[in-house]
């Protein structure tokens, strides 16, 4: 049976919500609890809290997850406001969880080749705004040549609150950065950042799309750090605040050995890449036609990268 057959359909709303902080509250993959002990809060012997059962299948297995940013928030759902997505960082762990890939496809991306044989002449975003999140695994897949397992899609503009919930993060700028259009400005070196100041950390391009990617990658790899580390002292309300709109098509069945993934993978070794020029990009720019500014893509860099990093085990 193939990765994306057991995979299941796509969890949204609620339900997902819950029982991903249910499992958070109760077992981060190290026995350790968020909650208090059952002793602490009462006088009679509590019962053995069974071990998760692991899927092995699923542990000694590549896991490879599309991660998509949207621009949304409450306020603008409730207002029926429209919603973009311009983040796709793809991550990917191999079996044995000793390898991590993490590879960020630019928005403006055109001419991609589609599942159906036809090439894709707009932007990327597009196709995620015509075709929702199961449209843009399936032309992400194509482009890369990879297989694909599930995604998870999350709004930017909740992110402050999954930051909150853990305390804050760890971000360490090789250069100044500088944004006045966001009036934000960060020395180089290491910085400890609350949510709203990770969110301009994340959203800024004063270093181009392509610096935004690469935090964002910075971001993600810190915030799985944060969730296993026994040490953290999760704030669930503001956590379920940042799950507002959390979608995906993680299967929850397997969420025990989801987090036993991530908590093994924080030893692996860890490539990041942005698809940008000029190894991966031939063009940037106008080209007079009506679509604005986009980025013409190397695609035959793109899959050969893709297969020496993600290839199928």
């Amino acid at each position: 049976m193939s990765k994306r057959t057991r995979t299941i359909a796509a969890v949204a709303g609620t339900a997902g919500v819950a029982a991903i902080v249910a499992f958070l509250l109760l077992n981060r993959g190290d026995g350790t609890s968020i909650l208090p002990s059952p002793s602490a809060i009462s006088s009679e012997s509590p019962s053995p809290t069974p071990e998760p059962t692991l899927n092995q299948a699923l542990l000694d297995e590549r896991l490879t997850v599309l991660f998509i940013g949207t621009d949304s928030n409450e306020p603008r759902r409730a207002r029926g406001a429209g919603v973009n997505a311009d983040t796709y960082l793809l991550a990917s762990v191999n079996g044995g969880q000793s390898e991590v890939t993490l590879i960020s496809v630019p928005r403006d991306t055109t001419n991609i080749p589609m599942p159906d044989g036809s090439t894709w002449e707009r932007k990327l975003n597009a196709i995620w705004a015509e075709q929702g999140s199961e449209g843009m695994v399936a032309a992400i897949e194509s482009l890369l040549q990879v297989s694909i397992d599930a995604y998870v899609e999350v709004d930017m503009g909740e992110f402050v609150s999954i930051i909150e919930a853990v305390g804050g993060v760890t971000v360490r700028p090789e250069e100044p950065l500088d944004d006045d259009h966001l009036m934000f400005h960060l020395a180089a070196g290491e910085h400890e950042l609350d949510g709203r100041t990770a969110q301009l950390y994340v959203r800024s391009r004063a270093d181009t799309d392509y610096g935004r990617m690469a935090r964002q990658q910075e971001v993600l790899l810190e915030l799985a750090r944060r969730f296993i580390d026994p040490q953290t002292d999760v704030n669930v309300a503001r956590l379920l605040d940042g799950l507002a709109s959390f979608q995906s098509s993680l299967p929850m069945d397997d969420l025990p050995t989801l987090i036993e993934i991530v908590r093994r993978a924080q030893q692996a070794e860890v490539t990041r890449q942005v698809l940008e020029p000029p190894e991966y990009i031939v063009f940037e720019g106008d080209r007079g036609d009506g679509r604005g500014y986009i980025l013409e893509p190397d695609v035959e860099a793109m899959r050969t990268f893709a297969a020496r990093t993600i290839g199928d085990e």
